[in-house]
């Protein structure tokens, strides 16, 4: 144990003598640490972002008024991209994109241009 309180009283006077090249080696070190900062983020840092034109557009709701009024007139749809129509009420309807969606007023005339009734919307 006396050996270790020497090694520490040693220590003690060292930095008592030796204060002022603590007090200036850590202010150096946060001076340097800081222009680093600033300097890299100048760097680093991206133009400003410019938003030239209104991109937020207004989205109608669809209301229950043109929803039913819609079923009356085409209560038949397809998909653009598929060979089947559907009863525009059926649960498989609801997954077709809305830009690819085709309406027909009757299944004949969705029969007409090479669409198959899908069985599964009975």
């Amino acid at each position: 144990m006396p050996h270790r309180l020497e090694i520490l009283t040693k220590f003690v006077i060292f930095v008592k003598k030796n204060l002022w090249l603590f007090i200036i080696g850590f202010l150096g070190i946060s001076l340097f640490f800081s222009i680093g900062i600033i300097v890299g983020a100048n760097i680093i840092s991206r133009p400003p972002f410019i938003i030239e034109k209104e991109l937020i557009t207004r989205i109608e709701e669809p209301t229950i008024e043109k929803t039913i009024t819609e079923y009356k007139e085409f209560p038949f749809v397809s998909s653009s991209r598929g060979k089947y129509y559907y009863p525009v009420d059926c649960s498989l309807a609801d997954g077709l994109k809305e830009e690819n969606r085709i309406y027909f007023k009757t299944q004949q005339e969705a029969e007409n241009k090479g669409y198959i009734y899908n069985t599964r919307c009975d």
